[in-house]
């Protein structure tokens, strides 16, 4: 009875295969060998012959696999496997890109399931059957720090011009663990305004803002600050399902820790479809869509029946000033990137990097809109356990070369591109 039901289970053979690796019963190069011999890969001749005379080693070997794309991520399924993109039209709330990664091939389901196929994908490890862009939630990370930002310009605890000291340390709660600011111990960001505050991704300076939304008098009241910061982000309609038209997990917005939450952390969790429509919101300087995926409907004589496009949800009513604050300091975020200078059109966007686990990498987040003076797209990108925003924000810039057409299209896809190292203990 058992061995006629692991006789052909993947998931006890994957099992088998990690502890004889493990154990040493298989050797790196035997790994390489039965991709060879299964016809899983395909290499040059030459390559081939150096592997086999012992000058090309299995690391080496399995990195030009993943560099080539003979092998995907997907099929590794270790960090990072996962990814998703939206792009939005900042001006109709329209959902220009939903792109889930890893995917599959809906033909196979089609007209009959494949079953040998589904199966596959439900013992797939990197569960490419999820739609990451509008099921999986993490925190926000620092492309949070706008919303605090338009809380405390419109709450009063700060203006455009007035400014906060970084000493890299938070003091004011909790002094047996004070938060610090991302740059500390190596430094600190000294005197910022808001705009200087979001260039820097300053964690105190958005500390700071979050103690003033919740002190009344000389208390300060975590749920009071929490209140408020929730209100804000409603008006970025980050406290319900971005309005696409397929399942969507819903938002969750901090419920603890006002100071930590002001910077994307606390237990604040959306999907990457949620950031789109609220840096959609941002772009455009207040009008949040309830976003859409349909164009409309109509009959064989092309009447239309049914009009889908987006809905204003709501606008967020803010002084010009205010707004000027947030875009600069998104602006300044992206000309501090050397691989988008030159690119033909100017960006303005917000790093995030969020912190889930201890014995995992942190997510790696970029919203970003284009061009930075006439703004058109809306671009929301995630890599989970992508390690920094900076992979992220290369992603975005690989989309928004597209399209605009700025670069050939061979230019972007074919091979893994090796990124721009960035920061790990960053935003």
């Amino acid at each position: 009875y058992i061995f006629k039901n692991i006789d052909n289970n993947s998931g006890f053979n994957k099992k088998i295969y990690k502890y004889m690796i493990y154990n040493n019963d298989i050797s790196g190069k035997q790994i390489c060998n039965i991709l060879l011999e299964q016809k899983l890969v395909d290499i040059e001749e030459e390559e081939l012959n150096n592997f086999n005379a012992g000058l090309v080693s299995p690391y080496d070997f399995m990195l030009n696999r993943i560099r080539n794309l003979d092998i995907t991520p997907a099929q590794l399924a270790l960090d990072p496997h996962s990814a998703s993109v939206v792009v939005t039209n900042v001006n109709t709330g329209e959902v220009l890109a939903l792109v889930s990664y890893p995917g599959y091939d809906n033909n196979r389901m089609a007209n009959g399931v494949d079953a040998d196929y589904f199966s596959s994908l439900l013992n797939d490890l990197s569960t490419p059957m999820i739609n990451y862009a509008t099921y999986q939630k993490t925190a926000p990370g620092s492309t949070f720090k706008m919303v605090t930002a338009t809380a405390g310009l419109m709450e009063g605890v700060i203006t455009p011009s007035s400014t906060v000291v970084c000493t890299g340390t938070f003091d004011k709660i909790d002094p047996a663990r004070p938060p610090h600011c991302w740059i500390w111990p190596r430094g600190s960001h000294g005197s910022l305004d808001v705009s200087g505050g979001i260039q820097n991704s300053c964690n105190n300076f958005f500390y700071e803002v979050g103690f003033r939304l919740g002190t009344l008098g000389d208390r300060y009241i975590s749920d009071l600050g929490l209140q408020k910061l929730t209100k804000y982000a409603d008006l970025y309609g980050l406290t319900e399902p971005s309005g696409v038209e397929i399942e969507e997990s819903l938002p969750q917005v901090s419920d603890e820790d006002a100071v930590r939450s002001a910077i994307g952390q606390g237990t604040n969790n959306y999907t990457t479809v949620g950031l789109a429509r609220y840096v959609t919101t941002v772009a455009n300087s207040g009008t949040c869509y309830n976003l859409t995926l349909l164009d409309k409907l109509t009959d064989h004589n092309k009447n239309t029946l049914i009009d889908y496009s987006a809905e204003v949800r709501n606008t967020i009513d803010m002084d010009e000033a205010y707004w000027n604050s947030i875009h600069s300091g998104m602006r300044k975020v992206v000309e501090a990137k050397s691989y988008y200078s030159g690119l033909g059109v100017n960006v303005a966007g917000k790093t995030g990097t969020a912190q889930e686990s201890k014995s995992r990498p942190n997510h790696a987040l970029f919203v970003c809109y284009a061009p930075y003076e006439n703004p058109e797209i809306a671009i929301a990108a995630r890599v989970a356990n992508g390690y920094t925003s900076d992979y992220t924000a290369q992603i975005a810039k690989d989309v928004i070369q597209y399209y605009f057409n700025l670069v050939d299209e061979e230019e972007i896809t074919g091979t893994a591109e090796v990124l721009a190292g960035g920061s790990i203990n960053t935003d």
